[in-house]
């Protein structure tokens, strides 16, 4: 009994000293820590009050070289150096808590939360530096040790952040739960229960939303709880609409996944405002530059608490805000995204943490690319280097940094468990390249700049990359952006990502789970996410280069789709674009046409004032195609797969159609367009695949999400609206496929659609590059016109003009080819043109299809004999018509004609209308000016199939009522707000004081002023410099509901400048649109002409006439003038800017009462006339002669004294025509012949008739 006494007590002191043992070892760990982390948190603060970030600057690509020079200046201070180090520390730190954790839950609730500044101070350093799956583990520990309810809703919202739904609901049965937690604890389960079982999504999604609306309606504005609730609940919604749409959902209204995200963002950044002013992107009035030591010290007192609010607080902050980025560029809001990202950078550099600022290096280096905005090769280039400043082991310098030496150069290498490390040199903390002062953009290394990442290196690369899996993957990102993407780096990050991720789960298991076999640890979303968009970029590359998928290929691109759906709820986006390019990769469906092939392009020279005097150029051809190569393939076609394929796409398009993500919807809708055997389905598909970003910014607005809202729903609801347009309209889509092909699209109410490839993309840059030179030649003209006499420089501007004329020719003949006559409005046929279509296609033995066949019944009436035979045989090609079939079907264009005679369809004077929408990339063409639009003058453009539509459905049901015409007494105007065109103004004054309008002459007028111009006029005329966007900002145009017909006569007002595949490209024609603008005036090219007077109706008496979406130029031989440079100074006398007009084109259309005089102008002895280049101006229809008011073309030079002889007259006879032409054409050689000579260096002819030679060069410039 004694013995057993003994042996108690001794145990008893035993424990006692083993305890102590235990306290003492977690004193000293204390201790340690708070070490360790005020030590880092000084180094971080000292380079935060160091760096002065200036933001108050506009986040431009010009504020972002001063980011990169900041970015260099931290690599090469010492918050950076050493930084291996602490990480190396805090990781020790970290193991021996986690030896000493189940110690301290053993203990009292004093002494642990004594203890609880351990996992506190732990979780502060690994939330700052990125690694998230660590900083939680010790945030669980907190929450133990702690029982802080504030602790267990940051731990709560991480973990779903991480989709650790198990642990979650594990947790919660352990956490004593307060009834302020109530609404968080219930917004996780609600979206647990919406992700986990599909049958309870529609009871769910409803009380998700009806709690979101609760807290939006909590009178309580100021309570931090409530703005990190709704920030919480409005995050969760932003991720609902990532479902199949089923039949219990199809009629839900999800919460839009764009406005949702920005809104957690906005209400999580009313916390920081408070708490750390100084990580906020703009000038908060508290602080401008962040100091972590003054948040935790001074206003937390060292709270172990503050330590993991701070942590949390700023790491979610930074995931929000990166998520809000990458969902900006998943929906093609261009502006918004590169404004974000550079925010972000800021944001990262003010934090000085090395892992935030190379994270959102990365997003920026590689979203830059992808977009493809102005600019964006110099900020690619920009990124790149300083990613190499981040990463790079080369010797480097710039303004506050000092030479290091460096040794190695390659790539990153982790170890799997169990294996061997290979010993390596120690070296020094890796630097920069050099940067200059200018920062114009680093040159690229050609050698391999990165580090050998091996255990045994000491620098801060290599250590962190082995302490940190973040860090590693986003290594491994910077790796493949520097590599462009290539096959050997991607196959190296397949290789390394599969050690990182399973490192990363062991590591889970250990720290989070402890153990627990019946908790299946989570992937990190973040590293997912990110092998993910490597690989869609590399997928990408390959199938733009053309390159044939081999196994290595495939082996990756089945891995990253199984990492990508692990979480798909949150990679949404990602997986159906894998799921798309898998598609492309097994069968490309390449368009191979003999006329859709690579040109041999020609080099140009810059354009000068001077080369516009080179002749040459009017007449050089669009470009020349190269000899047709016909791909022999070896393997044979799987049609039973490739069917499979598409019936996958098909449940896509009717599971995934509410939502518009850029990549997948711009690739998969396209790819149907392509393959479908269904005209109606193909043409929904193109139709379906563009205007991305103006939807989802529609959809932002309106803050829903839903099948039908923005989206046509289904190819049975597009067949029926096709089939009830007017007669009168013809809706053509000229647009771009994933492969970058140019297709044309024509819809008519009596056929199916047409379909046909029309161009190789390298014939489209060619057009658009040749059409550019000549703006930019005629824009070199005008802009040094000083330098010149005026009659020499319109002289220059004559050539420029025929070079036009020539090129919009060339365009038809060599780019549209025989296609162009489909741009020619279609009508409904009669019975015996019926009966021939019928004929045509039972002759081709179902190769054509039946709207096709009714299209080359009704295009034999209107087109030259040749040109129809050349679209046989473009269908013929097409369909695979064999030759017998071929050769009869050629002979039927004389019956066509015969039998559209007969029928009478169209009376001679009736208008029909031809629609025009045209993708960004080719939208600054002048389209219109076609020749084959010369007998069908009627065209308009419109924004996008959906909103033709939409006003078509309007007009059907009535629920708008759209103007017919407007009264020019309720009209508001806006006059040179810049004050900088003093000539123009006052002459456009003088005009505009006739109608007694309201507006603002040389300053922006009021935003209220702007605001109920636009909802409560009738007309709104904008003159000066661009779009006015510095005055009628885009936000201001989209917050207000435009009821005035709007126009903006400014330079290149309503051009449209196109960005990367699938993106709107940048203009201000879709804001007037989400503004339901009835109808959009402006100009596609710089204004450069003056015009003193211009009179529009009956000197205002008279109402002014809305066409179907035409712009409306009135002129008459106007004078003209010098101008000033850039300077906006016609009225109402543009390009080709017909943008959506909601005029009835069912109805007859509105003549003009009258024909526009405009009153002239003495410059000099000899009239000048505008020229083609600087301002092409419309026909228009007169209602008292019913017929075209010529258009003038080029001007006289001074030598042109001369008085031409009478135009013929109609009683003349064709021989007195020609006799007369002749004689003015050789009086005006005569007379123009001698200056021709001298401009060109030619020698004079001695005699009045000039040789053949002269005449042929001159013949260029004598249309007059």
């Amino acid at each position: 009994m004694g013995n057993h006494v003994g042996n108690g007590s001794r145990q008893a002191e035993t424990f006692k000293k083993s305890n102590e043992k235990l306290i003492d070892k977690l004193k000293t760990l204390r201790m340690d820590v708070n070490r360790s982390v005020i030590s880092f948190v000084e180094r971080t603060t000292n380079f935060q009050q160091d760096s002065k970030i200036d933001v108050t600057e506009p986040t431009n690509a010009h504020s972002l070289e001063k980011l990169t020079r900041f970015t260099s200046h931290y690599v090469s201070s010492e918050c950076f150096d050493g930084l291996g180090s602490i990480q190396k520390m805090m990781q020790n730190m970290f193991n021996i808590w986690q030896t000493l954790r189940r110690n301290a839950m053993k203990c009292n609730l004093e002494v642990r939360r004594f203890f609880a500044a351990i996992p506190a101070k732990l979780c502060f350093f690994y939330f700052y530096t990125g690694e998230l799956c660590t900083a939680v583990a010790c945030l669980i520990d907190f929450v133990d040790l702690a029982e802080s309810t504030t602790a267990m809703e940051a731990a709560l919202r991480w973990l779903m952040f991480l989709g650790e739904t198990e642990l979650i609901e594990k947790k919660l049965t352990k956490w004593k739960v307060d009834e302020t937690s109530e609404d968080m604890i219930s917004a996780t389960r609600y979206a647990i229960s919406y992700m986990n079982q599909p049958d309870s999504r529609v009871e769910m999604l409803d009380k998700l939303i009806k709690l979101r609306n609760k807290i939006e309606k909590d009178d309580d504005k100021s309570s931090r709880r409530k703005f990190d609730l709704a920030s919480y609940i409005f995050w969760l919604c932003s991720t609902l609409s990532n479902v199949p749409v089923g039949k219990s959902l199809n009629e839900c209204d999800f919460p839009d996944r764009l406005s949702h995200i920005k809104n957690a963002v906005c209400k999580f950044e009313s916390i920081i405002y408070v708490e750390a002013p100084g990580f906020l992107p703009y000038q908060s009035g508290t602080s401008v530059n962040a100091s972590i030591w003054s948040i935790l010290e001074e206003n937390w007192r060292g709270n172990s608490l503050g330590y993991v609010s701070i942590g949390s607080t700023i790491a979610w902050y930074f995931e929000l805000r990166r998520e809000w980025a990458h969902v900006n560029v998943t929906t093609a809001q261009t502006s918004d995204s590169m404004s974000i990202m550079i925010s972000n950078l800021r944001i990262a550099l003010k934090s000085a943490s090395f892992f935030r600022i190379l994270q959102m290096t990365n997003t920026l280096a590689y979203n830059v690319n992808l977009i493809e905005d102005f600019d964006y090769e110099d900020i690619a280039k920009l990124m790149r280097g300083s990613l190499i400043n981040l990463l790079s082991l080369n010797t480097a310098k710039d303004g506050n940094s000092t030479m290091k030496e460096t040794v190695m150069q390659s790539e990153a290498r982790t170890t799997d468990t169990g294996e061997s490390y290979q010993s390596a040199p120690k070296t020094q903390n890796t630097n920069m390249i050099i940067l200059d002062d200018q920062l114009e953009g680093p040159d690229m290394l050609n050698e391999k700049v990165f580090h050998d990442v091996v255990l045994s290196c000491t620098c801060n690369i290599c250590v962190i990359y082995h302490s940190s899996s973040s860090f590693a993957t986003e290594y491994m990102m910077s790796f493949m952006i520097y590599s462009n993407f290539s096959q050997l780096a991607i196959k190296h990050f397949n290789d390394e990502f599969a050690l990182i991720r399973k490192r990363e789960l062991l590591r889970e298991s250990q720290i989070m789970m402890h153990g627990d076999s019946s908790i299946q640890p989570k992937p990190n979303i973040i590293q997912h996410e990110i092998f993910g968009m490597c690989v869609i970029r590399w997928l990408t590359k390959n199938l733009d280069s053309k390159e044939c998928a081999n196994e290595t290929t495939m082996e990756v691109f089945k891995n990253a789709l199984n990492i990508v759906a692990y979480l798909k709820y949150r990679t949404t986006d990602l997986f159906l674009t894998l799921r798309q390019l898998g598609r492309q990769l097994e069968f490309p469906m390449e368009c191979n046409f003999s006329w859709i092939q690579p040109i041999i392009r020609k080099p140009r020279v810059k354009p000068t004032f001077e080369g516009a005097g080179s002749i040459s150029r009017a007449v050089s051809p669009i470009g020349r195609r190269a000899k047709l190569v016909k791909k022999v393939t070896t393997e044979p076609f799987d049609s039973q797969r490739f069917e499979n394929n598409r019936l996958t796409m098909q449940r896509e398009m009717q599971y995934f159609a509410h939502i518009l993500y850029r990549e997948w919807r711009c690739r998969m809708y396209s790819y149907v367009g392509k393959t479908s055997k269904s005209s109606w389905e193909a043409a929904y598909g193109w139709a379906e695949s563009t205007n991305i970003g103006s939807r989802n910014a529609q959809q932002e607005q309106l803050g829903k999400c839903k099948s039908g809202l923005v989206t046509i729903p289904g190819v049975h609801h597009f067949n029926s609206c096709g089939q009830n347009m007017p007669d009168d309209m013809t809706l053509i889509q000229i647009v771009m496929a994933d492969d970058k092909t140019i297709y044309l699209v024509k819809l008519h109410a009596d056929r199916d659609p047409i379909i046909m490839p029309l161009a190789h993309y390298h014939q489209a840059i060619e057009v658009m590059d040749k059409f550019t030179y000549l703006l930019e030649e005629d824009r070199q003209i005008v802009s040094n016109h000083e330098k010149y006499k005026f009659e020499e420089c319109w002289d220059r501007r004559k050539i420029v003009d025929c070079q036009m004329k020539k090129c919009v020719e060339n365009t038809q003949k060599h780019f549209l080819g025989a296609a162009a006559s489909l741009l020619l409005p279609s009508g409904r046929l009669g019975p015996n043109a019926t009966a021939l279509a019928i004929k045509m296609y039972n002759m081709a033995k179902g190769g054509l299809l039946p709207g096709e066949a009714k299209e080359l019944v009704y295009q034999s009436k209107f087109i030259h004999p040749k040109t129809w035979k050349s679209l046989v045989l473009r269908y013929c090609e097409m369909r695979g018509i064999d030759n017998k079939s071929k050769s009869q079907l050629l002979l039927l264009r004389k019956d066509g004609f015969n039998a559209m005679k007969q029928d009478q369809t169209i009376p001679a004077s009736s208008k029909i209308y031809t629609h025009l929408v045209i993708c960004p990339y080719l939208s600054q063409f002048c389209w219109e000016r076609l020749p084959i639009f010369a007998k069908f003058p009627y065209v308009v453009r419109h924004i996008s199939i959906h909103s033709a539509f939409s006003q078509l459905d309007d007009m059907r049901n009535q629920n708008k009522q759209i103007p017919l015409n407007i009264g020019l007494e309720n009209a508001f105007y806006i006059l040179d707000p810049d004050n900088n065109l003093n000539g123009t103004k006052r002459r456009m004054l003088k005009y505009i004081n006739k109608f007694n309008w309201e507006g603002s002459v040389g300053s922006a007028p009021k935003l209220t002023e702007v605001t109920d111009a636009l909802s409560k006029r009738d007309a709104f005329f904008y003159f000066g410099h661009g779009s006015g966007s510095s005055v009628v900002t885009q936000s201001l145009i989209r917050q207000t509901t435009c009821n005035a017909i709007s126009f903006l006569m400014g330079c290149e007002s309503v051009r449209t400048i196109p960005q990367a595949h699938g993106f709107d490209g940048t203009s201000v024609i879709q804001d007037y649109a989400m503004a339901k603008c009835p109808s959009l005036v402006g100009c596609l090219w710089d204004v450069q002409v003056v015009a003193k007077h211009t009179s529009i109706g009956n000197n205002g008496k008279e109402n002014l006439p809305i066409t179907t979406g035409r712009m409306i130029s009135y002129s008459k031989k106007p004078k003209i003038r010098e101008t000033e440079p850039n300077s906006s100074n016609l009225i109402l006398a543009s390009n080709y800017n017909n943008i959506t007009s909601k005029a009835s084109l069912s109805q007859e259309p509105i003549k003009l009462k009258e024909t526009t005089k405009i009153q002239k102008e003495t410059v000099s002895k000899t009239p000048k006339q505008k020229s083609l280049a600087s301002n092409q101006i419309l026909t228009l229809r007169s209602e008292t002669m019913n017929q075209e008011v010529p258009r003038k073309a080029i001007t006289e030079t001074r030598s042109k004294v001369q008085k031409a002889p009478p135009h013929p007259t109609a009683s003349q006879n064709e021989e007195e025509k020609d006799n007369l032409k002749r004689t003015r054409k050789r009086k005006l050689l005569v007379s123009t012949i001698p200056n021709f000579c001298k401009e060109h260096g030619a020698k004079k002819p001695r005699t009045t008739r000039p040789s053949s030679r002269l005449i042929k060069a001159f013949h260029v410039v004598q249309k007059s």
